[in-house]
């Protein structure tokens, strides 16, 4: 039995996506609709599951997230099941229903300082929220344990159709010590060097801290919250979230530089940010910076080179916990402390750039690096907690290395 749901964006229909009996999905643009991804201009003809699935499976959870939803709360461990069920605000500004949505005004419902705490400490085993009276529509790409809220005066609230998510709130994770002060810190560094970042804070709620991200992808005139299409590179480059590494035969750093090359308005800035988020991963130790931590932003003025976001040191914690193999290989080599400026140079020419112009960009660019470091943690709320510390080590050693 084939199935149907109903896809917006921007709150516009702009087509729809089929499953067929064998969960095959193909998708189809109405007259006159914007288009869903670089990888799917609009055209008349409908697009056949290799070309539809990757875009649409990317915009679905990861991890244990995505094994709780198909296991307890959909039929069929399948994308168009989660995404029939909890697709209804999603990255960007993409929307699903089988039916259309109730754009009618509604009573916001406000979550409570207590509820939050609660929603914190059964997110990891109850990702919907069900514990929310009328729990949103929710799908968020990635592994970590977060969700996102409708915030409104300093006060949180259930999102809805009428009302879209803000904020993204990120959780602490037992397997990673202080990880919320690891991408708090690394974040605001970013924010000092590569300045296009989300707004970050450190907040508590009953003695549970939690990350609060402003959502770039959202902005509110008026009072009133709307969307901003944006997709990642997976979905620009048309390969699914398993293929977020190179190491799994996805995606490279050559693939990416190709998508900004071919599609960004401000092609040649937004290669230097390219660079410099590279550069940046780098320095920090940041060996998960894979291709969905890269997303385009579609507005009025055309495409664009996102903000960068999910940055932080993996380094810092034991490869017992976590792989230190980087995500995108850089001149062959999978390890960060194997690299040399002579393999920085290599990658250059490799995205078809000046080398030595490039060397010298990101020099000055850097120059400061290590004291914009030194004095984020002195202004940060513990700044005795360790991890900050073995973040500068990381630092200190990769920037004498880099830079002399």
């Amino acid at each position: 039995m084939s199935r149907k749901l109903n896809v917006y964006l921007c709150g516009e229909k702009i087509g729809e996506l089929f499953e067929d009996e064998l969960l095959q999905l193909t998708f189809q643009y109405d007259n006159n609709a914007s288009p869903l991804s670089v990888r799917l201009p609009v055209r008349a003809e409908i697009y056949p599951h290799s070309v539809t699935f990757p875009f649409f499976e990317n915009l679905t959870p990861e991890g244990e997230a995505f094994e709780i939803l198909t296991k307890d709360h959909v039929s069929g461990n399948n994308v168009f099941s989660i995404l029939n069920k909890f697709g209804g605000d999603c990255a960007g500004a993409v929307a699903l229903y089988e039916t259309a949505p109730d754009n009618n005004e509604e009573n916001i419902s406000e979550i409570s300082s207590r509820k939050i705490a609660q929603i914190i400490d059964r997110l990891p085993q109850d990702p919907l929220l069900t514990c929310i009276e009328k729990p949103p529509r929710l799908s968020l790409a990635g592994a970590q344990s977060k969700f996102a809220v409708y915030k409104l005066d300093g006060k949180y609230y259930r999102s809805s159709d009428v009302n879209p998510t803000t904020h993204i709130i990120k959780i602490t994770n037992k397997r990673f010590p202080d990880l919320l002060e690891n991408e708090l810190f690394c974040m605001k560094l970013a924010k000092v060097i590569l300045s296009n970042v989300p707004e970050i804070e450190l907040l508590e709620v009953e003695d549970r801290p939690y990350l609060e991200i402003t959502r770039y992808d959202r902005y509110i005139k008026n009072r009133v919250v709307y969307r901003i299409h944006q997709e990642d590179f997976c979905q620009a480059l048309g390969i699914v979230s398993d293929k977020k590494y190179q190491k799994g035969g996805g995606a490279k750093l050559k693939d990416c530089y190709r998508i900004i090359n071919e599609f960004s308005e401000n092609r040649l800035s937004d290669i230097i940010r390219f660079t410099e988020w590279i550069i940046f991963n780098y320095l920090i130790g940041n060996t998960d910076a894979h291709a969905k931590n890269l997303s385009l932003l579609h507005t009025s003025s055309g495409v664009k080179l996102a903000p960068f976001y999910d940055l932080l040191s993996t380094e810092v914690y034991s490869e017992n916990i976590i792989d230190h193999e980087m995500s995108m290989l850089i001149n062959g080599k999978g390890k960060y402390n194997s690299l040399r400026p002579k393999d920085f140079i290599a990658l250059f020419e490799n995205l078809e750039q000046n080398a030595t112009n490039m060397m010298k960009i990101i020099k000055d660019r850097f120059a400061g690096f290590v004291p914009a470091a030194e004095k984020i943690c002195k202004n940060m709320p513990d700044p005795d907690i360790p991890i900050y510390n073995k973040i500068i080590a990381i630092i200190r050693k990769r920037f004498s290395v880099l830079f002399g």
